[in-house]
């Protein structure tokens, strides 16, 4: 079982809204995983240096699975996609597309 490691991006939207609107009782995520037995680490998905800590820390998990949920914002960077549902399964246009890829491109400066 400790070569077992599920993601959870959790983002807190799915296609109909947020989840805490929608589907509250999905939440607490990390409780609800230990009580099936998993050992269960909460990071910000996009702070890479926090996840490499998590997973050495999941390499050290023995005898039991594990789960990384993985706090995340949908669209992070792209100011018209960030945090919006409406982007669930839709490819922008063209116009769209440039500008995202702009918007990108100037957060790694």
């Amino acid at each position: 079982l400790d070569n077992l490691c599920l993601i959870v991006d959790n983002n807190n939207l799915q296609i109909d809204g947020k989840v805490s609107d929608v589907k509250s009782s999905v939440y607490p995520l990390k409780e609800k995983f230990e009580a099936f037995g998993f050992e269960a680490f909460e990071v910000d998905g996009h702070n890479i240096d926090e996840l490499i800590m998590t997973f050495q820390k999941v390499r050290q998990t023995k005898e039991r699975p594990s789960v990384v949920i993985a706090k995340t914002i949908k669209g992070k960077g792209v100011s018209f996609m960030e945090d919006n549902t409406g982007w669930h399964g839709k490819a922008p246009n063209e116009e769209e597309y440039r500008k995202a890829i702009n918007e990108l491109n100037r957060m790694g400066e």
